[in-house]
């Protein structure tokens, strides 16, 4: 609720939200809309917030989740699944899913009295190699059966042509997404190739950047930026949806990674975002809530950071080591080593383990291919 607040006092007028399969569908057939789970909830309290909502429900999201929030059961049923494709042994999955999740968001919708207005096909599918149309037409086709006319559906992609090319979906409006721009004009140019009449959206306008293992620094965009370019979008009588408005945390294993080359995101989501990770307002926030209310009224609404305090020094002791852990799930021995998910694990660590033979000269080669995304060797329990 206090972030909900935050948004409105900003000047912002609705708030958008990813729905993740993986934490809805914790394994075929077997759900959970409660606790963090309770989406329907969330919505229910952004209207009451006076904010509208944006839904995202994928299948695939990205959001550097992992998996692009796709359950990892998936590889387990179909090793070898067209994943984002119109495969039947793909398609079979969506649609159950679909047909579970979207009766619980049609009485959320704007025409059924609710505040989402607008609802999202997939998730950047312009960014993908597969450009399967049959898909995305499928998958438009199974939206709209949902959503009919109660809300509008919508694609998001990159600025570019190339992008455009294979993720716009024939009747779906489509948008855009870019960050900070020293001429956002241009930016919407391709997207008037596509489509010529309509509004301009951009559908994530980048507050910040997201973070890797191994970067020098925490990724970030300059207040200056973001609020020239907040300016022109406002001027231009544009929409847009700042990504992100509030930093985020992806706790334990949940963080995404991008290939070619694999880059796994760091667990901080803060993202540079005008709302920090902590619940900070930082000066990005009350700059853009100045640029706002430029064209347009703010609510007079105090707000005020997350309140913090000091635990003072917390001690970290070993607990266990994994060799000697008898918590650890048994499993039989295998020729070669198994992935995660064909062992119905699908997060945290694996332990590998085999005995060299009697005449092993001491001189060899490991060879371990597609390491996702960090393996430590042990010999004799050494590392």
């Amino acid at each position: 609720k206090e972030r909900l607040r935050q948004y409105r006092a900003a000047g912002l007028n609705a708030v958008c939200t990813y729905i993740e399969w993986s934490r809805h569908e914790l394994s075929p057939g077997s759900y959970s809309f409660s606790g963090e789970n309770d989406f329907e909830y969330f919505v229910r309290l952004a209207q009451l917030e006076g904010l509208l909502v944006i839904l995202r429900p994928g299948p695939y999201i990205c959001s550097e989740r992992d998996f692009g929030g796709y359950p990892p059961w998936l590889l387990y049923e179909n090793p070898n699944m067209g994943l984002r494709t119109n495969e039947s042994s793909h398609t079979q999955f969506v649609k159950s899913w679909l047909s579970v999740l979207f009766p619980r968001i049609q009485p959320l919708l704007y025409g059924n009295g609710g505040p989402v207005i607008m609802v999202q096909v997939e998730n950047e599918y312009g960014s993908f190699s597969a450009c399967d149309g049959n898909y995305t037409r499928w998958l438009r086709d199974v939206f709209r059966s949902y959503v009919g006319d109660d809300a509008v559906l919508f694609t998001t992609d990159g600025a570019g042509s190339g992008y455009l090319k294979c993720g716009t979906i024939p009747g779906v409006l489509a948008t855009v997404d870019f960050g900070p721009s020293t001429n956002v004009s241009r930016e919407f140019d391709a997207l008037r190739q596509y489509q010529k009449h309509g509004p301009l959206v951009n559908s994530e306008f980048y507050t910040g950047w997201l973070t890797h293992w191994g970067d020098p620094e925490m990724g970030s965009r300059s207040t200056s930026s973001i609020v020239n370019s907040t300016r022109q979008l406002l001027a231009l009588n544009a929409s847009f949806n700042f990504y992100v408005f509030h930093g985020g945390t992806s706790f334990g294993f949940s963080t995404g990674a991008n290939i070619s080359p694999f880059l796994p995101q760091v667990t901080s989501y803060d993202f540079d975002a005008p709302i920090s990770e902590s619940g900070n307002l930082t000066e990005k926030y009350y700059a853009i809530r100045s640029v706002i209310s430029e064209f347009m009224p703010v609510p007079d609404t105090p707000v005020e950071s997350s309140r913090t305090t000091d635990y003072g020094t917390v001690l970290l002791a070993p607990k266990i080591s994994l060799f000697d852990s008898h918590t650890a799930i048994k499993y039989p021995a295998f020729e070669y080593p198994q992935t995660f998910e064909s062992l119905q694990q699908y997060s945290g660590y694996m332990f590998y383990e085999t005995r060299l033979p009697p005449r092993f000269p001491g001189l060899g080669y490991l060879l371990a291919n597609n390491v996702h995304d960090r393996t430590v060797v042990c010999l004799d329990k050494k590392p």
